[in-house]
């Protein structure tokens, strides 16, 4: 009896390993068909917006080739370079020193060249009349050059401007005048003014009365 329930109970060792190879059979075809499914879907999902970007930057990158130049250029090899020198810092003039300046060149008689016309009268621009035994002189001023308002001013007209009259292309005046030698200036539209043709002093006309 003992033995009769040992055969029962004891299963067949070939069926075991049938099913256990069976099994291993199976996990491998499935592993394989699930590679290639996934393979085949992968490759239409995730490629085509991974492809995407990669056109368009291949569009952006890609430029016209240049045309070539026709003629070679050349190029200057080992050439020195020069050495550049700063420029000078503007000098910087105090405002009260242009201002002097200015005053200076306001005071200061302006020099007037004779006109063409007028240098053959140069020696008639101041006329001293010969004395009649009289204590003065009688002493003409002319004035050739340009000017809405002429006037003369020295020692002898008491530091006061003395107008000259408007004549045929000049100004005149005539003054009584004691002899001595006389420092004067013509004063032209505001402006002192050195006569062209007497002789020069100090930055004055030079008078004579003998």
């Amino acid at each position: 009896m003992e033995n009769e329930n040992f055969d029962l109970d004891a299963k067949p060792a070939g069926n075991k390993d049938l099913w256990l190879f069976l099994i291993i059979i199976d996990i491998i075809f499935l592993c394989v068909f699930g590679y290639f499914i996934y393979k085949h879907f992968s490759g239409r999902v995730f490629d085509a917006p991974a492809n995407a970007p990669r056109a368009e930057q291949a569009e952006v990158v890609q430029t016209p080739e240049l045309p070539q130049a026709s003629e070679p250029v050349l190029v200057e090899e080992n050439k020195p370079v020069e050495d550049s020198v700063p420029a000078a810092a503007p000098v910087e003039i105090p405002v009260t020193a242009v201002i002097e300046q200015e005053e200076k060149k306001a005071e200061e008689p302006a020099k007037v060249e004779p006109a063409p016309e007028v240098k053959e009268n140069a020696k008639k621009s101041v006329i001293v009349a010969s004395s009649n035994g009289g204590k003065y002189r009688r002493v003409t001023f002319r004035w050739y050059g340009e000017g809405k308002k002429v006037a003369i001013v020295s020692g002898f007209t008491m530091a006061k401007p003395q107008a000259l009259k408007k004549r045929n292309g000049y100004w005149e005046t005539t003054l009584s005048i004691a002899p001595g030698t006389y420092k004067f200036l013509y004063v032209v539209d505001g402006q002192n003014t050195l006569d062209p043709y007497s002789q020069e002093k100090d930055g004055r006309s030079l008078l004579i009365v003998k």
